[in-house]
């Protein structure tokens, strides 16, 4: 009984308790929950985006990355930097092999090229790049400061990738940035007519290129390409994969003043807006080039690519200029041909819109308006830009990217912001830069076997006549072998000019040799190997004027033993001992077991009556190798006594 009473009794005040009014929440517990619960997904992806990072998830699509190839601390344009734009490509184009010190110097002017192909100098390797030629100019005016000119043009991009640059360009302080963009903008990247496009309202592609640059947001996106591509079929052979035109391009028809076609101009207008206002609101000089294409000798794309069934208007506009041109009218001849231009529905070259774009921008926004394709028009046969200028629609030959390269610097000159701490009188002319690119038969192959890859498929043919260039190609001879395999992707460009530049050397081909270590020293000027290997093959055929160039180059680039050694033994040669005592200083400092070189600096220092220094160089020398041929009647001169 007492025990039923004490769980009686126990009940009892267990409901006393449960039915007493519980206090009321305070707003302050209210307002602490409902932020607890709504900040909870936040902090879990907080979570997994650092769990994420730490794991190194995905593609480093960072603009810049370390330089690791180099000694010292510089920086590159990321290799997989493009996988923004096409994440779902294994090998998405990458920008040049440029690279800049991560630490700007105080005495330096920086500049940054933006823009497409064209910008990039394809067809051709890096050396034809027009800012290559801008670098070249820009040092020579300004002989006491750093230049660095950082070609970050990417393929089958447009001027959402400039917009999504801008901040991490920013970082780096430039001085200037050139732009040459525009052909791109309907099936670039994420364009109107591309098939990455993600609709015509750019700001929402603006926002989802800044996402995207989240690992969270990787992962969502990866997650769903992977369940979309389940079912397909394997990979397709070479002669079925679509060249890079193809694969860009969904909306093939797009009619002039049409609604794609008025998205677009938004699309490049908008972008082009943005880039320049944050680059000026920066204090960032902006230049903006006018585009260039082939209207001569180019047909309308849409009439190649359907076999004639389709752009009759700008075929017909296309005819009646070439018949102007038969009968000598080019005046005539060149609205018809702007006109087939701009009537062409498959938009691989920038209609007139663009240009008049372009030169609305610079005015509103402060730009400096670059006039590329009135350069063109100039110089061009018959006044009109064609197949002597440009090699296919849009991409230039090495001399009109040379042609680029001039009109860019002009207008760096005529702006004022190299006033007061350029020298303009140190100009070469614009023959001798166009020499300094360097370009030798390897490049023009290159560039060769690059177009015909691009020429023999659609849009310059239709679907049922395209052909697999590279899979049905066979070289002619060494040279086209080099070039074919770099254009295919099976062969390093250096790699290329050694081999080609050794053969030369083994056929006492010399100045064959130099120019393809010309091309080298060019195309890698923080390496010292090519400009020691030109130095070297000209001591060995007995010219030594030619090699000290070389030498010094390699010397100033990155002082070696044998580098100083030699320039030092030149320099004895020539009675010159105030050079030549600090480098044969230099040589046996980088390498002191080598007795040749004590040898050297022991005669150097007797020429200059320094005795004392002569006979412990010589000493040294005899201690390394006692018996160096003439060492020991050299010590004999010395007064030094064996033992």
């Amino acid at each position: 009984m007492g025990r039923r009473r004490q769980k009686a009794a126990a009940a009892k005040s267990a409901k006393d308790k449960s039915s007493r009014p519980r206090p009321p929440i305070t707003p302050a517990k209210r307002a602490a929950f409902i932020a607890i619960t709504l900040l909870f997904p936040f902090v879990l992806i907080a979570l997994l985006e650092g769990s994420l990072r730490i794991a190194h998830y995905g593609r480093n699509t960072a603009l810049f990355e370390p330089a690791v190839d180099l000694p010292g601390n510089y920086l590159q344009a990321g290799h997989d930097v493009a996988a923004r734009f096409f994440p779902s490509e294994q090998f998405p184009p990458s920008p040049s092999n440029d690279v800049f010190l991560a630490e700007k110097p105080v005495h330096s002017f920086r500049v940054f090229a933006l823009g497409e192909s064209s910008t990039a100098g394809f067809p051709y390797p890096p050396n034809a790049m027009f800012s290559r030629e801008v670098a070249d100019a820009l040092r020579d005016v300004l002989p006491s400061d750093t230049v660095e000119v950082v070609n970050l043009g990417i393929a089958a991009t447009n001027t959402y990738a400039i917009v999504d640059f801008a901040g991490e360009i920013l970082a780096q302080h430039p001085d200037a940035v050139m732009i040459y963009a525009g052909h791109n903008e309907y099936y670039g990247a994420l364009g109107v007519g591309s098939t990455q496009s993600l609709g015509s309202f750019p700001p929402f592609i603006r926002l989802y290129l800044k996402l995207q640059r989240l690992k969270t947001f990787q992962l969502m996106r990866n997650a769903i390409t992977a369940v979309a591509s389940l079912g397909r079929s394997g990979s397709p052979s070479e002669a079925q994969t679509p060249s890079r035109m193809e694969s860009v391009a969904r909306d093939q028809r797009i009619v002039l003043g049409g609604k794609a076609y008025r998205a677009g101009k938004n699309q490049f207008e908008s972008n082009l807006r943005i880039a320049v206002r944050r680059f000026k609101g920066a204090g960032v000089a902006v230049f903006i080039g006018s585009l260039v294409s082939n209207l001569r000798d180019q047909p309308p794309l849409s009439v190649l690519s359907s076999d004639g069934k389709a752009g009759a208007a700008a075929n017909a506009a296309y005819v009646l200029g070439q018949q102007a041109l038969s009968r000598g009218d080019s005046i005539a001849a060149r609205p018809q041909l702007v006109r087939a231009r701009d009537l062409d529905q498959v938009r691989f070259r920038a209609p007139t819109d663009f240009n008049e774009i372009v030169r609305r921008v610079a005015k509103e926004e402060g730009a400096f308006f670059v006039p590329v394709e009135e350069s063109f028009t100039n110089v061009a046969q018959k006044k009109i830009p064609g197949h002597d200028l440009i090699l296919e629609h849009v991409h230039p030959r090495s001399h009109g990217y040379a042609l680029m390269g001039h009109e860019f610097f002009s207008a760096l000159q005529s702006s004022g912001i190299l006033r007061n701490r350029a020298d303009f009188s140190r100009l070469k002319t614009w023959e001798q830069y166009e020499r300094q690119m360097a370009l030798t038969p390897l490049d023009e192959r290159i560039a060769y076997h690059e177009v015909q890859t691009v020429v023999t498929r659609w849009p310059f043919v239709p679907f049922s006549r395209q052909l697999d260039f590279r899979g049905t190609y066979t070289p002619v001879d060494f040279v086209d072998t080099l070039a074919f395999n770099v254009a295919r992707g099976g062969l390093k460009y250096p790699q290329a000019k050694l081999d080609l530049a050794r053969t030369f050397e083994k056929r006492n081909q010399i100045d064959s040799a130099l120019a393809e270590y010309d091309g080298l020293i060019r195309d890698l000027p923080r390496s010292e190997l090519p400009a020691r290997y030109a130095a070297t093959l000209l001591l060995k055929v007995n010219q030594p004027a030619r090699a000290i160039p070389y030498f010094e180059k390699a010397y100033s680039i990155r002082p070696t033993a044998s580098t100083a050694y030699t320039l030092g033994v030149i320099a004895l040669r020539a009675k010159e001992l105030g050079r030549a005592i600090p480098l044969l200083e230099t040589s046996v400092r980088l390498a002191p077991d080598n007795a040749e070189a004590y040898y050297q600096l022991s005669l150097a220092y007797a020429f200059a009556h320094d005795i004392g220094r002569a006979r412990a160089a010589a000493v040294r020398a005899a201690q390394l190798n006692p018996s160096f041929p003439g060492l020991p009647q050299w010590l004999a001169a010395l007064g030094v006594t064996s033992g």
